[in-house]
């Protein structure tokens, strides 16, 4: 595609039919990625290639290379050479640091800095010479496989002061909302058009996850009241995860099962490390 926006999942399944076409004949893959949405296809490569053997490294530019003081070249090279390295799982390399792909986010439009791990310390440093901190980064097992299927049936409702869910009625293709709360999880409770609304939407059968609008740090539900009322609605959490971790997670978990309770289940658990 022209601009990294408009990839879809669609996309996403091609990009893992190719590297299953070539998972036994190469040490590595890299694969070159406009950076606004590079860390939802590195979330939602973890989920679908299923016990990687090889290491899979997104990397992008701030600069174009064809510009004067492009950071592409550097970070084309060095993912290149993480990829011959023992590093079984997606990751993503930018600046100086490799990142476990489903714990990024971008954090700078400006910067050559651009990319961060929140959650999750790094996968490794490079500077003169290549650090890898072996005890961060995932063991493989199993067979590898790849699982394509992803429903994007997701919709995103974000409280702020005066929120009102009036305007927002999600249809009945939406089977899965995520509700970005403040803090450690907490919504108003005062006006209970919200928590009404919430209820609504899980009695509807639909799959409600609370996450925080913080970047860092992990949803506590017991902080607050509207925590633990949210919690024994039925609301799930996300823990610690990324905004990108959770869209991708739901989407994908949403295609691999009909059944609510059993999505709820996969979603609380970690996959691929995605989660402490």
């Amino acid at each position: 595609v022209a601009d990294s926006s408009e990839l879809t999942p669609d996309h996403w399944g091609i990009i893992a039919d190719l590297i299953g076409k070539y998972v036994e004949t190469v040490d590595g893959v890299v694969i070159t990625h406009g950076t606004d949405t590079l860390t939802y296809t590195a979330s939602a490569l973890s989920f679908m290639l299923q016990s990687l053997p090889i290491p899979v490294i997104l990397t992008g530019a701030q600069k174009p290379l064809s510009e004067l003081r492009s950071d592409a070249k550097s970070n084309l090279i060095n993912a290149m050479e993480l990829a011959t390295y023992p590093l079984n799982e997606v990751a993503i390399f930018f600046d100086d640091k490799l990142m476990r792909g489903n714990r990024a986010i971008k954090k700078h439009i400006n910067h050559f800095d651009a990319f961060d791990s929140p959650n999750y310390p790094l996968l490794g440093k490079v500077g003169i010479d290549i650090e890898l901190y072996e005890k961060n980064i995932l063991k493989s097992n199993g067979i590898f496989h790849i699982l394509k299927r992803f429903d994007p049936a997701v919709a995103v409702y974000k409280t702020f002061p005066g929120c009102s869910t009036d305007y927002f009625t999600p249809d009945e293709s939406i089977r899965a909302i995520l509700l970005i709360a403040y803090g450690a999880g907490n919504i108003p409770l005062e006006n209970n058009t919200l928590f009404k609304k919430v209820n609504d939407w899980i009695q509807n059968g639909k799959v409600v996850v609370l996450m925080s609008e913080t970047k860092a740090g992990k949803v506590d539900t017991s902080l607050y009241e509207s925590g633990n009322k949210l919690l024994k609605a039925g609301v799930i959490h996300s823990k610690d995860m990324t905004f990108e971790a959770v869209v991708t997670k739901l989407m994908f978990l949403l295609g691999q099962y009909e059944d609510i309770d059993r999505i709820k289940k996969y979603f609380s658990l970690s996959l691929v490390g995605e989660t402490n």
